[in-house]
């Protein structure tokens, strides 16, 4: 009896380890490797994101850490799909697992506890909080090229541009203070006449600002200017009377298709159109 027992209870135990084996071969190994951030190299179609993340400041975040909300249920569920996608792309070549989201706050706050208000440098206000906790904004709204594509300057940082879309004078301020802790709009941009001189006082200096942005000049005279209202072809006679600049935006060829002729009055020859 005390044989028979000692045999049955040895064969539950190989079919136990047995099952073990196979769970741990056929499941717990396939999911360890398709949670793996390297997993993902192996689909041509990812490497446009693979690529930059690989380089990027986040390299030793994994996939799940950002794209799966931080809590048991998602991240538990997201390994069992992957041993599914990791069986299923060696059935499908073409396939290419798509199974992540936009990050969430609570995943980025996972692990950026602590909300700076200030840029490293010190040249920059960044107040997270009140983005973040206040206005309810999302993360990713402007860290838009944080992982896995480089802005236009080759950076992760988010761009001024993108800053400017909420920072428009309208949704939030948009003074120079209010963000930049070492710029300031200079005296003598507050002049009344600044936008009639301004082309005679341009220096060097124009790019510790402005250069933001590649066509800097071209995209603030592409604007159509405060004194263009509806009446402008009656009154801007008057106007050109007093200071005449059209050839700053407008060609020689657009004033002649009315006027018959290029109109003399206060013409200076040496303004030209920007390009």
């Amino acid at each position: 009896m005390a044989g028979r027992l000692s045999s049955q209870t040895s064969h539950r135990i190989a079919r136990a380890g047995l099952i073990v084996l196979a769970v741990v071969v056929l499941v717990v190994v396939p999911g360890y490797i398709a949670t793996r951030p390297a997993y993902f190299s192996r689909f041509p179609s990812l490497d446009d994101e693979y690529e930059p993340w690989s380089t990027s400041t986040h390299v030793s975040a994994a996939c799940q850490n950002c794209h799966i909300p931080p809590n048991m249920i998602r991240q538990t569920a997201y390994r069992f799909r992957m041993v599914g996608e990791f069986y299923y792309s060696l059935v499908v070549r073409s396939h290419t697992p798509d199974v992540f989201d936009k990050p969430t706050n609570a995943a980025c706050l996972s692990c950026h506890e602590d909300l700076r208000a200030v840029n490293p440098k010190g040249d920059l206000k960044i107040p997270h909080k009140a983005h973040v906790n206040i206005l309810k904004m999302q993360c990713v709204q402007c860290h838009n090229y944080l992982v896995h594509e480089k802005n236009p300057a080759g950076t992760n940082t988010p761009t001024m541009a993108g800053c400017l879309k909420c920072h428009n004078g309208d949704t939030a301020k948009n003074n120079c203070t209010v963000c930049h802790t070492k710029k300031a709009t200079p005296a003598s941009h507050k002049a009344a006449d600044w936008l009639v001189v301004h082309p005679k006082q341009v220096t060097s200096d124009c790019n510790a600002c402005h250069a933001w942005t590649k066509n800097w000049c071209a995209d603030c005279h592409a604007r159509r200017p405060k004194s263009h209202t509806a009446d402008w072809r009656k009154t801007h006679g008057e106007q050109v009377a007093k200071h005449r600049n059209c050839e700053a935006c407008h060609a020689a060829s657009f004033c002649i298709r009315c006027h018959g002729q290029l109109p003399k009055l206060n013409y200076d020859p040496t303004l030209k159109v920007v390009q």
